[in-house]
């Protein structure tokens, strides 16, 4: 596939009508750029940090250092609350899968936290580094708002955050089995009201969503009847959060059209 310039102008045009700042990377699955826009730009990722951070996990598993079925028990002080079921269950102590499952399918914060405390955020961004994703930081646990107060947050890029997708996709980052099961995650993703939106709802879709205050994103593939696409688009500086809901809906409805899928 080659670069898509009708795809690259909606891009642009979608961007400059954002009030905020909008970064985006667009490519086939052989990585082949469609659209970019600003990819190369470092923007807070809310909860699509918690993709590298699976992956981290998946290296760890494929290197024997933890198993999924490993049971983590949970501190009763941990109370990360936002997104997610844990904090309203009494249950103290899941499998490693089950923390796994739950950050990504509900965004879960308190898994999230746990699988962090486990790795330590020191290993998670050496993977990064190693990986070739160097602006792709965690900074934070999640729902650490003195942290971000004092200028730590989390961050990637678009073009980082595409190609962990591609790569995963590929098959070149973990082992097969840790593979597929990452994928079933990210495919059981809930929230499909960004990238996905204008798709019908049987075309599936891996991915992760992400919302803060001032911040909407998006990442992920796309299995489209032509192919799979895939996808990262950050937005910042936002007033309210659906403008930014509404340029990534649009940067996907202007993919699947660029595919002739629509």
């Amino acid at each position: 596939m080659t670069a898509k310039p009708a795809l690259a102008g909606a891009v642009r045009r979608i961007a400059g009508a954002t009030p905020g700042r909008l970064g985006c990377h667009i490519c086939d699955a052989a990585g082949a750029v469609w659209a970019s826009h600003r990819a190369d730009e470092q923007f807070p990722t809310a909860s699509v940090i918690k993709v590298p951070i699976l992956a981290a996990l998946g290296a760890a598993v494929d290197a024997g250092d933890h198993r999924w079925t490993d049971v983590i028990a949970l501190s009763p002080a941990e109370t990360a609350a936002g997104s997610g079921v844990i904090q309203h269950l009494t249950r103290r102590a899941y499998t490693l899968r089950d923390l796994a499952t739950l950050m990504i399918i509900v965004s879960d914060n308190r898994a999230t936290n746990a699988i962090i405390d486990l790795l330590g955020a020191d290993r998670i961004n050496a993977y990064c580094r190693a990986a070739g994703w160097p602006r792709t930081v965690l900074a934070r646990r999640m729902m650490d708002f003195a942290a971000r107060a004092q200028g730590r947050d989390n961050l990637s890029t678009p073009r980082e955050t595409a190609d962990l997708f591609v790569r995963l996709l590929a098959g070149t980052l973990l082992a097969p089995a840790t593979t597929a099961l990452v994928l079933d995650m990210l495919r059981a993703q809930q929230l499909r009201h960004k990238l996905p939106a204008w798709l019908p709802a049987e075309t599936p879709a891996a991915h992760k969503t992400g919302d803060m205050p001032g911040v909407s994103n998006d990442g992920g593939i796309l299995f489209l009847d032509s192919g799979p696409v895939i996808a990262a688009v950050y937005t910042d500086g936002l007033a309210a959060a659906p403008p930014g809901w509404d340029a990534i809906r649009e940067i996907g409805r202007a993919i699947a059209a660029s595919a002739n899928h629509l």
